[in-house]
């Protein structure tokens, strides 16, 4: 394996942990496939949500006392949940909100693990395979403009 392959796929795995939007577009410009694009991306976006999961049923497990309700960060992240709703939250968490914040935001309002995981990875997968084609196409379009 070349020094720079491995660097490309270590830099798109760095930026996509958090957020997937960079990861596509280093892939175009690294000349990935599609599929290796699609392996380099999800890969650590899930791998992240599932770390969150685990983390948060850890900390909420490990708890001393009862959770004595909602703390008033938790109301605003609830009231922000029910005004847009958990699609808009779910569309939006790949490029905005952060996937290991979707999944411990969903997890503490008692979503299941499965469903934020399927979840996770289908709005994932949507957003890579979207801006992958979009970067292709602009980069087309950039190379035909010069």
């Amino acid at each position: 394996m070349d020094e720079t392959y491995l660097l490309q796929i270590l830099s798109i795995f760095f930026f996509s942990v958090w957020k997937t939007y960079i990861g596509p577009l280093i892939a175009v410009g690294a000349n990935f496939s599609y599929w290796e694009m699609l392996l380099f991306n999800m890969g650590p976006a899930l791998c992240s949500a599932a770390a969150s999961l685990f983390i948060t049923d850890l900390w909420m497990a490990k708890r001393q006392t009862k959770p004595k309700g909602f703390n008033k960060n938790l109301r605003k992240v609830l009231k922000l949940w029910k005004r847009y709703g958990k699609h808009t939250t779910l569309l939006l968490a790949p490029i905005l909100l952060g996937i290991p914040s979707y999944a411990l935001i969903a997890r503490r309002l008692k979503e299941s693990r499965t469903n934020i995981m399927l979840e996770l990875t289908v709005v994932t997968f949507i957003w890579c395979s979207l801006i992958y084609w979009a970067s292709i196409e602009g980069l087309l379009l950039a190379e035909a403009w010069v």
